[in-house]
This record gives structure tokens, sequence and C-alpha cells, in this order.
């Protein structure tokens, strides 16, 4: 069962589509965003040895091309050095302000590849494909992007809505029970909140 809930945000809003088997219909619903038939995907490398094949043949399927860029799976990823060769890639990839940059990974890789979209040409289009409990529920909603700094956590950053959030329930089987229980306590939260 697919779910779409629509953040309502003027001159900004998007869709957050929940379900399985979102990844494989990638390329349908990332083509009515398109100028040219191109994204460029910034991933981590647990997720790209699970599920980056899956997501290009998918958009290769649709008539996508894509290029990937894996970085180091991590906290410490999400730091200068890593925007800077994200920022550095995107700008070799030619990415221009209609292009769209897929964030394919957790919070980490969502937060850092929000921030470099939001910096490249002074802000282009992402998609967010969170892999993670915490990220599906979390960081991937809100537009909240950034890095960490050697005097805290997301202290550098912008807000810079996604233009779409696929938020693949199936890509959570793959998860370690440490990672799924540490999302799960998330929603256990926004529960109690609520």
């Amino acid at each position: 069962m697919i779910e779409t809930v629509h953040v309502n945000l003027p001159g900004r809003a998007y869709d957050v589509v929940i379900g399985p088997g979102l990844l494989a219909e990638a390329g349908p619903r990332m083509t009515p965003f398109l100028r040219r038939p191109k994204v460029s995907i910034v991933t981590e490398e647990n997720v790209a040895k699970l599920h980056l094949a899956d997501l290009q043949e998918g958009l290769e399927d649709t008539g996508i091309a894509s290029e990937a860029l894996v970085l180091p799976a991590g906290e410490g990823t999400k730091s200068w050095p890593f925007l800077e060769q994200t920022v550095e890639w995107l700008l070799a990839q030619k990415v221009e302000r209609g292009d769209i940059v897929v964030a394919f990974g957790g919070g980490v890789i969502g937060d850092l590849v929000g921030f470099a979209a939001a910096t490249v040409r002074r802000g282009v289009r992402f998609v967010q494909i969170p892999t993670s409990l915490l990220a599906q529920v979390d960081s991937s909603v809100g537009g909240k992007t950034g890095i960490n700094s050697p005097s805290g956590k997301n202290l550098i950053g912008a807000f810079h809505q996604p233009t779409l959030v696929l938020a693949d329930t199936a890509l959570l089987g793959t998860l370690t029970e440490r990672d799924f229980l540490s999302g799960y306590g998330e929603v256990v939260k926004y529960g109690l909140l609520g």
C-alpha cells in the first residue's frame, strides 16, 4: 500500500510518498520534475552495495541516465571535506538549476546532499530517498540540511526543501537491528509527544 503525505508549503510544497517498492518506481515518479533525463546520485558505501544497482537500473528502464558518487558511511561524512567533495563532483557533473540531485541514504547523506544542493548554483532541486527508518520519519522531511563542525553538530546548514521524498519501506528490511530500533525509538517519541 502506497501512501502520500502532501507537505503544503507555499511555493515549496512537495509530496512524501511512503510504501514498499518505491525504489523501482523512482524513475516514473521523478520524470515529471526533470528538464533533462539525467540525475546525479550521492550515496554511501553500505547503501551502494545493497541498493544502488537497483535504483540505477530502474532509472535506466525509464530512460533516465545517472551517475553516482559513493561516500564513506558514518557521521564523519557529514563534514566540510565531504561537502567540498560532493559540491565539486556535482559541478563536474555539470548539474544545472533545473536538474535533480538524489540523496540516497540515511540522515547523514540526506543532510549533506541537501546542503550541497542548497549551495550548488545557488540552489538546485533534490529528491530524498531515505534508506533508514530514522531518515524516513525525521531527517528527510522538513528541509533541514547541513553538516557538523568542530564546534558542534548541525551548526552549518540551510533550510532547503526537497522536491520529492520516496520512503521505500521495503529498504528497512536490510537495516541492522540497532539501526531499526533507533528509528523506532524516534517514532515512539513522536507518538508520546502527539
